[in-house]
């Protein structure tokens, strides 16, 4: 279908609409006229994933945004659907106008809707597989809590009763309990199913969470997990369910790995560090038996796994979300053994609260 074009005037009121316009909406062409572009678009949706930087209105009409953005656009019938919509002033004998440019993309998010899906059921998948070291990891506070608690009820039953221990003890209690919250949430947070939440964001916090997460599952395996955080690392854009979820799968690919090295090559290792101006970068990087040549550039390939178990989805879908974050992912051999999994993602603009969207 040809692009749906149409021009408002300085109050919004479409003047003029070509065939694919009254098409694409559902309106005859003498319909359209005079009728206010809202009407077609309504004002800007704050979930939608694109729009100008210097947008900070939650309603502004689609004649004072120009560029390109996403939006939801309404047919005459009532039904919304995904659309690409570019605007750009014009001047005209009648005076100041706006020209605009509506693109039906049902398709693609029809595309995005199913790779979410997707993405989600093998975080669901993946947590499957950590379930026994998830259940290990919550037990410990969970232990203590039930000890610490005993211990309260016989100090206090003494007589004269030890009411400071058993104010160190409620101390212990508290810090467990927060602890237990701590792996419910971020198991909670990872099977939540909906839209994506793209923000500013710390990338630390987001690779400590997913640290805690595996961390059971690491020592259960004999390996090391260190950290290699910049201190000039600044704040990623990102979604944060998305990229613990990117950093999840390289993890246990990296400890599967290992599973046949010696001890003291059990070791993971994940750094990030600025890599530019504009984009930092974070590494998983193992001292496994490294990659062959040829497996370097099938490893993000759907459904490619050296695994005898695998579907082949996790790097297929983990280059899915650090692409659709305007980033990268790569594979490479460490200059002395193992293997490295990087990615890059945009920097966040954290002093800017108004800023809306990656740096362009």
């Amino acid at each position: 279908m040809p692009f749906a074009v149409l021009v408002t005037d300085e109050d919004g009121r479409i003047v003029q609409a070509n065939a694919a316009t009254a098409a694409l909406f559902g309106y005859t062409p003498e319909e359209l006229l005079n009728v206010h572009a809202d009407v077609l678009i309504p004002p800007w949706q704050p979930h939608c994933d694109r729009g100008h930087p210097d947008d900070t209105s939650s309603a502004r009409p689609v004649r004072a945004v120009y560029g390109a953005c996403d939006r939801l656009a309404r047919r005459k019938d009532g039904t919304d659907f995904l659309a690409e919509v570019t605007t750009h002033p014009i001047s005209s004998d009648g005076g100041a106008e706006t020209l605009t440019v509506v693109i039906d993309r049902t398709d693609r998010y029809e595309l995005l809707r199913h790779r979410q899906e997707l993405a989600h059921l093998t975080r669901v998948s993946t947590l499957g597989e950590l379930a026994g070291s998830l259940a290990h990891e919550l037990n410990q506070p969970l232990t203590a809590i039930l000890s610490n608690a005993q211990a309260a009820q016989r100090f206090m039953a003494a007589q004269p009763s030890n009411l400071e221990e058993v104010r160190e003890i409620l101390k212990d209690l508290v810090k467990d309990n927060h602890r237990a919250s701590e792996v419910l949430r971020k198991i909670r947070l990872l099977v939540k199913k909906g839209e994506p939440e793209v923000v500013v964001l710390s990338m630390e916090s987001v690779i400590a969470d997913v640290a805690l997460l595996v961390h059971s599952d690491a020592i259960g395996r004999g390996i090391r997990m260190y950290l290699d955080i910049s201190p000039e690392l600044p704040p990623a854009y990102g979604d944060r369910v998305q990229l613990e979820q990117v950093l999840l799968n390289l993890l246990l690919n990296a400890f599967e790995a290992l599973a046949s090295r010696a001890p003291h090559d059990r070791v993971v290792m994940i750094e990030a560090a600025p890599d530019s101006a504009r984009m930092i970068r974070v590494v998983v990087r193992d001292r496994g038996p490294g990659l062959a040549g040829d497996q370097i550039h099938k490893l993000f390939m759907p459904y490619f796994t050296s695994k005898r178990e695998g579907l082949g989805l996790g790097l297929s879908i983990s280059r899915s979300i650090v692409e659709m974050h305007g980033g990268r992912i790569w594979a490479e051999n460490n200059d002395d053994q193992g293997a490295a999994f990087c990615f890059t993602l945009p920097v966040g603009v954290a002093a800017d609260p108004t800023h809306s969207g990656p740096p362009s």
